[in-house]
């Protein structure tokens, strides 16, 4: 067995580094450095109160992590690999030249499926049955590096983007613990190159915000909902306020009814019409008014059956 503590360089934002991070450092592994986001960017001083609280050597950058002095500091720790979880910034080749093994990132997809920023929306969105989580050797480019480990899980029925964020995160956190002590242990690396040729799903970035279309199918409504729970807004109008519709439920039958409209309202159950059936309302938020229950929502503002969601 080798004994040889691996030197190792830290990338990444929260929420995923909040998970990987510590439990490197739990696992007695060395972090010889950590690269935050930009001083600008939402997550950087939560990350730098984490690494103040763990006594870790939090790198500062002034604008960009490929400046020609900030490689060169990198450089001189003589890291063994680095590991990037959830960072957003392009690494340049130079980057990615400052340890003896490369940059190992942490991607929640089988690559080369869903390549991009947003996995766990697009894999929800698109009605899959299985997706998985890789480590791959970085390259310039996102997410096409050699593939050094995969695995496969079922999504589950009621699958959301929260769920699957929650999973592969815990999920990439224990194949990190793995890799670097295979790594540890004296073993090498056995990356697989991605296949770069053929066409696969990708999971680019979005903004957030979906106008639920009452005209589409039910359980591709219903999808998009769970696609954005909890970190977008699938919404609709009620009486001309936002309503953001954070869970709910398919069901198939045929009416003749617009789309959009009422069609039952009582204590347990709010049906919207929409092509092939119904969304039925179970969690939903009405302007800032608050989240409400089929039950709440009918105390508050007791709607008719009749009226149309826009």
């Amino acid at each position: 067995m080798n004994n040889k503590k691996l030197k190792i360089i830290f990338v990444g934002m929260p929420d995923m580094a909040l998970v990987c991070l510590p439990n490197l450092i739990d696992k007695g592994f060395n972090i010889v450095g950590v690269v935050p986001p930009k001083k600008n960017h939402e997550t950087y001083p939560f990350l730098k109160q984490i690494c103040s609280f763990r006594n870790l050597n939090f790198l500062d950058f002034e604008k960009s992590c490929n400046e020609e002095k900030y490689v060169e500091k990198i450089r001189t720790l003589n890291a063994d690999v680095g590991v990037v979880c959830s960072y957003n910034y392009k690494l340049s080749a130079e980057f990615l030249k400052t340890t003896k093994l490369g940059y190992i990132n942490c991607h929640p997809s089988l690559l080369p499926n869903y390549r991009g920023a947003a996995p766990y929306f697009h894999v929800v969105n698109n009605g899959e049955k299985k997706s998985g989580i890789t480590l791959h050797l970085m390259e310039e480019t996102f997410d096409t590096g050699d593939i050094v480990y995969q695995e496969e899980f079922d999504l589950l029925p009621n699958e959301t983007m929260g769920t699957m964020f929650n999973r592969t995160n815990f999920m990439l956190s224990d194949a990190l613990i793995k890799l670097l002590t295979s790594l540890e242990n004296g073993e090498k690396l056995n990356p697989i190159p991605q296949d770069k040729i053929g066409i696969y799903p990708d999971a680019p970035k979005v903004g957030g915000n979906f106008k639920i279309r009452w005209k589409n199918d039910v359980f591709e409504i219903e999808r998009l909902i769970r696609a954005c729970n909890p970190f977008y807004n699938a919404f609709s109008f009620f009486r001309g306020v936002n309503t953001k519709i954070i869970k709910a439920r398919a069901i198939k039958k045929e009416h003749n009814l617009k789309f959009g409209e009422i069609a039952l309202c009582n204590n347990e159950n709010i049906l919207i019409a929409a092509k092939g059936g119904y969304i039925g309302l179970e969690i939903f938020q009405v302007g800032t008014w608050g989240v409400f229950s089929p039950n709440e929502f009918n105390l508050m503002f007791s709607p008719k059956v009749g009226e149309i969601l826009t």
